[in-house]
């Protein structure tokens, strides 16, 4: 059997479309245990508002769990209801004092025999009575642009706020269809950051993610035609894949970032090629045969990966008085 773990279960239950909330059933407050995003939604608050207050205080109106039992009671008469899964009506309370009728199912979960230790609360929807079936296409909206939003999440890259590794897996290899089918060239960069690590050493996480920031934002800065996608693909490793391009131009535009973030005059030193921090990176760029995969470029890109040093004022300078020398 696999056991989950609590992080995991936390977000299977943020992806749920219902507006989901779990209650302590243990203590006479009820306190929240835990919200998803589609409740902070239907609320307008923040699950760090919601999060070990009182489900007293969100009920307006509607039946509450019977601390300690597995019943459920009604504000007024106390009379107990069946236990295991139910649904009833309840009124909730929005952020700013509106109510919000709803349909609710309550489940009950055990962490040990007995009695429930905890209510899970869904709101599979808007009841019909509420009259107001805009606001109930308006929630189906936000919790459709929620879900949105946490796939695209999962898709970035959150030091960096740019697509992460999995999205540019998914991206390479439809482009590598792509290309196959219509039998031209793609092309792709992998750079490093050098001596990242001991950059990270020397002055912290947060400066680190900080020039990674600047990193990404050269990067995407660097990138003109709609078709062409940076990604961050590890740790101090970008991607970027290049629509119909051949070795040589991948190798122009790499050539030209490098020098871009060489000129952001990052001091780094512990840097082995002078100064401020550099960008190493590798090129390729292949036609796709049948048999072949994505990674066979990506592989070869990371295979041709070698330091680089742009060019600087001090080594034109230096040129010239060697010519002149001759």
């Amino acid at each position: 059997m696999i056991n989950l773990t609590k992080k995991v279960i936390s977000q299977a239950l943020d992806c749920i479309p219902q507006a989901t909330l779990i209650v302590n059933a243990r203590t006479a407050e009820l306190p929240i245990a835990y919200v998803n995003t589609a409740v902070e939604i239907l609320i307008g608050a923040d699950a760090s508002e919601l999060i070990g207050s009182s489900f007293r205080d969100l009920v307006a109106d509607g039946e509450l769990p019977e601390p300690g039992s597995g019943t459920f009671s009604t504000h007024s008469s106390a009379a107990e209801l069946p236990d295991a899964n139910r649904r009833f009506e309840q009124t909730w309370k929005g952020k700013n004092g509106q109510k919000i009728p709803v349909s609710v199912q309550a489940s009950a979960l055990y962490d040990r025999p007995g009695s429930p230790g905890y209510w899970m609360v869904q709101i599979p929807y808007l009841t019909d009575h509420s009259g107001d079936r805009d606001a109930q296409e308006s929630l189906k909206e936000a919790l459709t642009d929620a879900r949105r939003q946490l796939k695209s999440l999962e898709r970035s890259d959150t030091a960096t706020g740019i697509p992460n590794r999995a999205a540019f897996m998914e991206i390479v290899q439809r482009d590598w269809a792509i290309a196959r089918r219509e039998q031209r060239c793609l092309g792709l960069i992998i750079f490093e950051v050098d001596a990242f690590a001991e950059y990270r050493e020397l002055f912290g996480r947060h400066a680190a993610d900080s020039v990674l920031r600047k990193i990404a934002h050269a990067i995407s800065g660097s990138l003109r035609r709609a078709g062409d996608f940076t990604a961050k693909y590890d740790q101090e490793r970008f991607a970027v894949l290049i629509g119909s391009a051949t070795e040589v131009q991948a190798q122009v535009l790499a050539e030209s970032i490098a020098a871009k973030v060489s000129n952001l005059s990052i001091h780094h030193p512990r840097s082995p090629l002078g100064r401020f921090l550099t960008l190493s990176f590798g090129v390729a760029s292949e036609v796709p045969v049948l048999d072949a995969t994505s990674t066979s470029l990506i592989e070869r890109a990371a295979e041709q990966q070698v330091l680089h040093r742009p060019r600087t004022d001090d080594d034109d300078a230096t040129q010239a008085g060697e010519v002149a020398s001759v």
